[in-house]
């Protein structure tokens, strides 16, 4: 049996085209390592969610059931079933979620798309970069799929 590198890959994916991108090399970074994969979606916190919650009967906040269906098509159509995978919705600030779920989930490699929106340094200072502050706070490495 051969060493693997990665054990257990999350690909956070926002269903934009870059970050299909990056799931695509997820996927085949996973295969070659025999690793699971987890897609992650982060549903940023809808107006006065902390007062709203989860009914008392369900598990799921109401705000996270549409990322979750279109996270689980998207692992239907893109992940190929000889690949274990694992569908994960959060809500929260996108780094914050990320960076949480690498313990969280016991994760070694994170492999997600950076947006470029703008290639200006002031640009960039304005619009940040979800992409760049996982990448200085992440305990794992992260693999960046630049736009194509």
């Amino acid at each position: 049996m051969a060493d693997n590198l990665f054990h257990k890959i999350l690909c956070p994916v926002d269903f934009d085209e870059n970050s299909m991108a990056a799931l695509e090399l997820a996927v085949k970074v996973a295969a070659q390592n025999d690793a699971p994969l987890c897609l992650m979606h982060v549903v940023p916190f809808p107006l006065a969610a902390s007062e709203i919650g989860p009914l008392p009967t369900e598990s799921q906040p109401v705000w996270e059931r549409g990322a979750q269906a279109r996270l689980e098509e998207i692992a239907r159509e893109k992940v190929p079933a000889t690949l274990r995978c694992e569908v994960v919705v959060r809500s929260g600030q996108p780094v914050e979620v990320i960076v949480g779920a690498e313990t969280e989930l016991g994760v070694d490699l994170v492999v997600m798309a950076t947006h470029g929106r703008s290639r200006s340094a002031v640009g960039h200072f304005f619009l940040g970069s979800v992409a760049e502050r996982v990448v200085r706070e992440s305990l794992c490495p992260v693999l960046v799929v630049p736009p194509r």
